[in-house]
């Protein structure tokens, strides 16, 4: 309780929760400034806190309001720096390439980059989203993301900011088996837990959704990681 007013004190959530190598590997201005403008509007609006934690109920009803928060901040910076790119030239390149999508991406090819528009489908926030884009470049620096821009898309009578990322296009000879997996991920400090689903030995990283499709091997027989779900989660 605060004894000033009799209310009950909202503890400011901790944000910086990445791994420092990660932080310090993060060699995009773009992502870095965002990093820095989700986290103020977490750092501002502790009432919402419980949005960036991965334990808490309150995580995905809380969503959509600080969502809006943050997709309100990111607009105005990107509309500064000439970084709000139009949704109806990226719409006609996926068209044109075939409609391509996933759970959370539309993606085109254009040349040697793959183009992804991210719908967040798979976040509770934009601050989450960026911290992915972190981790998966500290992780797999092969397969890295370049975050490009944002844009205003209309669907399904709603208007969200979708921020648009490329990555090289890689050419894979064959899918990944889980034992090669396995292997590759244990020389990076992680343990299978099921599936295709891995855990650092903090148990603060979880790495999800390493299969056949998103692991590829290429002609030197390395692998290409292209699409994991990255959590991040607080030491216990």
């Amino acid at each position: 309780m605060n004894p000033a007013d009799g209310h009950e004190e909202i503890p400011t959530p901790q944000l910086d929760r990445l791994p420092p190598g990660a932080e310090q590997a993060l060699d995009q201005e773009g992502i870095r400034t965002a990093l820095a403008i989700t986290r103020r509007v977490h750092r501002t609006n502790p009432a919402l806190s419980p949005a960036i934690n991965p334990e808490s109920g309150e995580i995905w009803r809380l969503s959509d309001e600080i969502k809006w928060l943050e997709a309100t901040a990111l607009s105005e910076w990107a509309a500064e720096i000439g970084w709000l790119l139009p949704a109806d030239e990226f719409t006609r390149h996926w068209k044109e390439g075939g409609n391509i999508e996933g759970g959370e991406n539309q993606v085109y090819l254009a040349g040697a980059l793959v183009y992804k528009r991210n719908s967040l489908a798979f976040h509770t926030s934009y601050l989450e989203f960026f911290e992915r884009l972190t981790l998966h470049n500290w992780l797999f620096p092969d397969t890295a993301y370049t975050f490009v821009g944002l844009m205003w898309q209309q669907s399904d009578d709603i208007n969200q900011l979708k921020p648009v990322i490329t990555q090289q296009a890689f050419r894979g000879i064959r899918g990944a088996t889980r034992q090669e997996v396995e292997a590759e991920m244990k020389r990076m400090g992680f343990h299978r837990r099921y599936e295709d689903n891995y855990a650092n030995a903090a148990q603060t990283l979880f790495v999800e959704d390493l299969h056949d499709q998103n692991v590829l091997v290429d002609a030197d027989g390395d692998l290409l990681i292209f699409d994991p779900v990255i959590y991040l989660s607080p030491p216990s």
